[in-house]
């Protein structure tokens, strides 16, 4: 794969127009937008700052199924925190200065799911900084049904983080049997971690958590979960049974969504256990029916959360159950944010999340 080319832009002023950082085939472009006018039911949101997803990474290097070359440019960016500039005339129940989480999923509201509350799975779903355009930008003009409120003395960084967070609190709550049993996360990294500590945070019993980053692992532990296993050292199905003994895991959490290693996650199962599929996949997976039909095991399928979710994070981020010290890895400032795309090339294994400064309160 090609790396693209960087380029840094010019230090500006702040002035009356919107600036936001549109991707290009390979290359990142600066523009002045004028500041968005706000309709009837939406507000204008000054952006604080934002987190780099991996959905970026691959949009930007031009891997993601979703953002074809005849889709860009794209603003990108769905990691968000936001203070209220001005309301639409018709807006009730927000001020102007109020801190406000963003869900940045765009939903019909019209199909099934929808109607029945999982937006997250609606049949025309579109992900703002993803499907349109996104929170790379100064300025933003959002329909209040996206927005969430936050304690007012909530830090920006947890607004920031509370996306990846909910995106970990709809994993672990998919499951029937996470709560006082014994969980596995496969995988250490930015979801993985979010979905190991939400699973804590919700009342899981014992958590696991397996990777071959030995760093990544030994932040899990400082993380407050309970076991961190390097599977380079042992196999998957040999660390749980030391673990867990007889009860083996009730949950396991793909975080990786690599063919290899979902067959070692099947290996692993025992006989009425759960699999949960978080890892968002580029490649088929070969299935052998019986070790899943004739040993009840149940395959689980997860796509971002719902509006409890986003509620469950803020909470969870709120009350101090969810280490975030060194979750945020790295941070630039606005002006800088190619940088981040250079380090994040240059040192893959290096990063959890990245925050992007972009305003002050």
């Amino acid at each position: 794969m090609k790396t693209a080319k960087l380029i840094k832009f010019a230090s500006f002023e702040r002035d009356e127009a919107g600036k936001v950082i549109k991707v290009n085939p390979g290359a990142f472009r600066y523009d002045d937008d004028p500041i968005p006018e706000v309709g009837d039911e939406e507000v204008l949101l000054r952006v604080l700052s934002f987190g780099i997803c991996a959905s970026d990474i691959q949009i930007y290097h031009g891997m993601h199924k979703s953002v074809t070359e005849d889709k860009l440019p794209r603003v990108m960016g769905h990691e968000v925190s936001c203070v209220i500039e001005k309301l639409g005339r018709n807006v009730t129940g927000f001020s102007v200065g109020e801190k406000v989480a963003v869900e940045p999923q765009v939903y019909c509201g019209k199909c099934y799911p929808c109607i029945s509350g999982r937006f997250n799975v609606c049949e025309h779903l579109e992900v703002m900084g993803v499907h349109r355009d996104g929170f790379n930008t100064e300025y933003y003009a959002c329909h209040t049904k996206y927005l969430h409120k936050v304690p007012q003395d909530m830090s920006v960084d947890h607004i920031t983080v509370v996306e990846p967070l909910s995106v970990g609190v709809g994993s672990i709550k998919r499951s029937r049997k996470f709560k006082g049993g014994n969980v596995v996360v496969v995988g250490a990294g930015t979801i993985g971690n979010c979905v190991a500590q939400a699973a804590k945070g919700l009342g899981a019993g014992k958590v696991m958590v397996t990777d071959i980053n030995q760093d990544k692992l030994d932040y899990a532990l400082e993380c407050g979960i309970d076991y961190a296993v390097n599977t380079r050292n042992i196999s998957l199905k040999e660390a749980i049974e030391q673990t867990y003994g007889i009860q083996k895991a009730d949950v396991i959490v793909d975080c990786v969504a690599a063919p290899p290693v979902f067959q070692t996650i099947l290996e692993a199962t025992r006989p009425d256990s759960e699999v949960i599929l978080t890892g968002n996949y580029k490649a088929d997976v070969s299935l052998f029916i019986p070790q899943i039909q004739r040993r009840e095991v149940s395959l689980i399928g997860h796509m971002m959360y719902v509006r409890e979710d986003y509620q469950d994070a803020i909470r969870l981020l709120y009350e101090g159950k969810i280490n975030t010290e060194k979750f945020i890895s790295q941070r630039w400032e606005f002006d800088e944010y190619p940088k981040a795309f250079e380090f994040a090339d240059a040192h893959p294994l290096d990063y959890m999340k990245m925050i992007v400064h972009v305003s002050d309160l």
